[in-house]
């Protein structure tokens, strides 16, 4: 598949990602790397390395034994689903929403997950909507209930002292106060809510509300105030808001953490949760790594994978804490042509819960394809028969490489454009360029002369 062209490596039984997210991709345990404090791993490489390739593969490769959640952090979808009620929404809580309603449709080992934690929060926020009235509410807070229950699995549902998180739970204590003369973002609105969350809840459900919410910054250890705390930072915007969807997507890893580490978990579950973000460097990737990064820096322990893609070889200025470049230390690295993933660590001086945001990033610098990758992708894609050696072929081969520079994405463009093409007998590598571009899956292949796609590098 051109999709794994130079990462087979990295793919494969043994390969980094098998031992990262614990299982192989033909379902076999491995021994996982880098626990309880896992590293964010951070793809680097400059255009044409197949920074994105390389997380659809591992997608693609392993989604069916663990459950890999692929986001595209540049994609617009998620403003577009935020902008209707921006005071109860934001594209970082849709993608977040986005991850947790794909999860409760696994159907692999163990099942699908629950995310009654993450719910209370994006079910608080709810009381933002622009109407701020009950019925208002209420209808935005049942876009998020299905996230608060697994799915059935051999007739029974786990979780069971999550019970009162239900269907129609919220609707039924909101419309009770529906005719009654509140105005909108009314206290009676908000507790009617809080009601809904905590009075027929389990203990153990309740117990769990109150040590995550009551953690919330300002809380004093009180979850209704939490809650009430975060609803108003994600109104207010800006710095405010980044504080409020940092801890939805905690309390979101909370839940898969508590989904592992229950004793049905613990039977029933293998290898660990992924989420891979691509084009990680756009603002919403940004705010995703940033919130991880804090937490576990902060001591806040998680099995969630998260692997990302970052542009610069430093892994994004974000992550230095404003230093200028002569002063930053740059983060720890694997280069998989040197063997084994390295040893990883995070400080444990005095100073660690104050060091820039790289201490808790592992690079994983793209490997250049080596020459017999290369030579067998070209090969792979001619439509003439030529013996080895020819003349032709030596001239391609020699073409794609120096153009290449070894670049994966670029070898694959150029070796397609060069599938049925013959050197001029003058010609020099660069004429190369000048060959038709006809690759199955890409826009326009069919254009005659395709001389800017064929030398495109992208990711």
């Amino acid at each position: 598949m051109c999709e794994e062209l130079g990462f087979e490596r990295l793919l494969d039984e043994e390969g980094f990602f098998a031992r990262l997210l614990g299982r192989a991709p033909s379902g076999a345990g491995r021994d996982p790397l880098y626990g309880p404090d896992l590293p964010v791993v951070l793809l680097t490489g400059g255009p044409g390395m197949g920074k994105g390739r390389l997380l659809r593969a591992v997608r693609d490769r392993f989604a069916a034994k663990v459950p890999v959640i692929h986001l595209d952090c540049a994609s617009p979808v998620y403003t577009d689903r935020a902008d209707p009620e921006p005071d109860a929404r934001s594209a970082t809580t849709e993608a977040l929403v986005e991850v947790a309603r794909r999860l409760c449709t696994w159907q692999g080992t163990g099942g699908s997950f629950a995310f009654p934690r993450f719910f209370a929060g994006v079910a608080m926020i709810a009381t933002g909507v622009a109407e701020g009235t009950p019925e208002a509410v209420a209808t935005e807070a049942e876009r998020y209930e299905g996230l608060a229950q697994r799915q059935r699995l051999r007739g029974l549902v786990t979780g069971d002292f999550w019970r009162g998180v239900l269907r129609g739970t919220i609707r039924n204590l909101l419309t009770t106060l529906s005719g009654q003369a509140l105005d909108p973002y009314s206290a009676a609105v908000s507790n009617a809510l809080l009601d809904a969350l905590f009075e027929r809840l389990a203990p153990r459900g309740r117990a769990e509300l109150e040590r995550i919410y009551g953690a919330y910054p300002g809380a004093a250890g009180q979850p209704r105030i939490g809650l009430r705390i975060l609803a108003a930072d994600f109104r207010a915007g800006g710095e405010a808001r980044e504080v409020a969807e940092s801890f939805l997507f905690r309390a979101l890893r909370e839940d898969l953490e508590a989904a592992y580490a229950s004793p049905s978990g613990w039977l029933r579950r293998v290898g660990r949760p992924g989420l891979l973000l691509d084009h990680a460097e756009s603002p919403l990737g940004e705010r995703l790594l940033r919130a991880v990064l804090t937490d576990r820096r902060a001591g806040q322990r998680d099995r969630v994978v998260i692997v990302g893609t970052a542009r610069r070889p430093d892994g994004g200025a974000f992550l230095h804490g404003g230093l200028p470049p002569q002063e930053v230390t740059p983060p720890a690295e694997y280069r998989p042509g040197d063997g084994a993933p390295p040893a990883w660590s995070r400080r444990s001086d005095a100073g660690a819960d104050r060091a820039p945001l790289a201490d808790g990033v592992l690079l994983l610098r793209m490997p250049l394809l080596t020459g017999d990758q290369l030579r067998r992708e070209t090969v792979r894609r001619q439509r003439r028969a030529e013996p080895e050696g020819g003349t032709n072929r030596r001239r391609i081969d020699a073409a794609v490489a120096r153009l290449s520079g070894g670049r994966p994405h670029t070898v694959i463009r150029l070796a397609a454009a060069a599938s049925d093409f013959r050197m001029p007998a003058d010609a020099n590598d660069r004429d190369i360029l000048d060959a038709p571009l006809r690759l199955p899956g890409l826009p326009g292949d069919d254009a005659p002369n395709a001389r800017s796609r064929t030398c495109c590098c992208g990711n």
